[in-house]
């Protein structure tokens, strides 16, 4: 019994940790492949590195997105969100 009172304090932190950082995360990245994979062309989106532009075609893995000045190929996980 003792011994199973020396292990419950980190049982209790792993679970503790589990439910405050990997489910929200899962959660995150549950959004985002799902933002991912309704995509279409003519939204506008905006790039993790910031820079917004509008989606012209789609392939498996890349978005070509048009800016002022030119289009520009990035690939479909540096999509953080829509504008």
């Amino acid at each position: 019994m003792n011994e199973l009172m020396s292990v419950l304090p980190l049982v209790i932190v792993l679970v503790v940790f589990y439910t405050i950082l990997w489910v929200p995360q899962r959660r995150r990245n549950k959004k985002h492949t799902q933002m991912i994979n309704d995509l279409k062309i003519g939204n506008n989106v905006i790039t993790d590195s910031g820079i917004h532009g509008r989606v012209v075609s789609l392939d498996e893995d890349t978005v070509t997105l048009v800016l002022k000045k030119g289009e520009l190929v990035v690939s479909k996980a540096k999509i953080d969100g829509l504008k």
